[in-house]
């Protein structure tokens, strides 16, 4: 994944407005603004985390990062969306056996609503595998992860949302000491205006397959609406999910590498392939995109 630069797009209150604010008059909603926000690390071979915020009178809602030149030796740790929503942390760490030098991206997609989305985290100390849902009626728009775990033996496979977008599942692969394990949901109560069909729903793209590291998978793009959060699953050995790009206005992807992979082009938007015959056993790995979106019709 490459970076993009900071991103603002003011929308017309009919659209956007009316999804994410409750209804009112409309002299009582203030301009509705949507902005993706962005920050990155500087290069070298450390640990890192990089926090990135929303503009005054705006929360996150949504919370996305990848690690660029990367061959598959540093993982995501956290993708953490702060408590108040005005912020979040990106995080990766280096295995032990890795020393190329390498850079994170923070994103965030912010929205200036009358009431603000919630948070949920939950925690696992010892599970592989934890959820966060949403009380109803509000739906899950973001979501994120804390992995406070070596490294060396643990690796994020999934981080998706449900097919009605009220949880979010997070699981690790490994072995070894525990540790914390935390899933957030950033929920929100869409009201639907009058006139208008809000069509709230997950999105799943096509699974890339095969032997080649990394993958790249991409959501379909849309014509009407927002994609808010950006999830994904991938399986195979050794893979791990390490790219999460939002794009509200377009289509959004993931991706995924696997430890001890064979070195690629870093900071590339499309993996280089990596040869299967050097690979090791075969597998059948696979990574599939997930998105969750607010469609509007009039």
């Amino acid at each position: 994944m490459k970076a993009a630069p900071t991103m603002r797009v003011i929308v017309a209150a009919a659209v956007l407005g009316a999804v994410l604010t409750p209804a009112a008059p409309a002299a009582a909603l203030p301009d509705p603004l949507v902005t993706l926000e962005q920050q990155i690390s500087p290069t070298d071979t450390a640990a890192k985390s990089v926090v990135v915020s929303c503009p005054d009178d705006s929360w996150v809602f949504a919370v996305g990062g990848w690690i660029n030149g990367t061959t598959g030796g540093v993982l995501l740790t956290r993708l953490e969306p702060a408590e108040d929503l005005r912020s979040a942390t990106v995080s990766a760490r280096p295995r032990s056996d890795s020393a190329v030098a390498f850079s994170v991206v923070a994103q965030v997609i912010c929205a200036r609503t009358l009431v603000a989305p919630t948070r949920v985290a939950n925690t696992t100390m010892q599970g592989s595998s934890i959820e966060a849902a949403c009380p109803e009626p509000a739906v899950l728009l973001g979501f994120g992860f804390a992995m406070d775990r070596r490294v060396d033996n643990w690796r994020l496979d999934e981080m998706a949302p449900d097919g009605y977008l009220s949880q979010v599942s997070v699981h690790t692969s490994g072995s070894g000491g525990g540790g914390a394990l935390t899933a957030y949901a950033i929920c929100h109560t869409v009201v639907e205006p009058p006139g208008a069909l809000i069509n709230l729903y997950r999105a799943i793209g096509i699974p890339v397959t095969g032997q080649t590291w990394p993958k790249l998978a991409t959501l379909m793009p849309m014509t009407l609406g927002w994609t808010f959060g950006i999830g994904a699953t991938v399986s195979g050995p050794g893979s791990h999910l390490d790219g999460f790009q939002l794009r509200p206005l377009g289509e959004g992807q993931a991706r995924a590498d696997r430890t001890g992979a064979l070195p690629g082009l870093p900071g590339l938007p499309v993996p280089a392939a990596r040869p299967a015959s050097l690979l090791g056993p075969a597998d059948d790995p696979s990574l599939t995109t997930y998105g969750a979106r607010i469609g509007t019709f009039h």
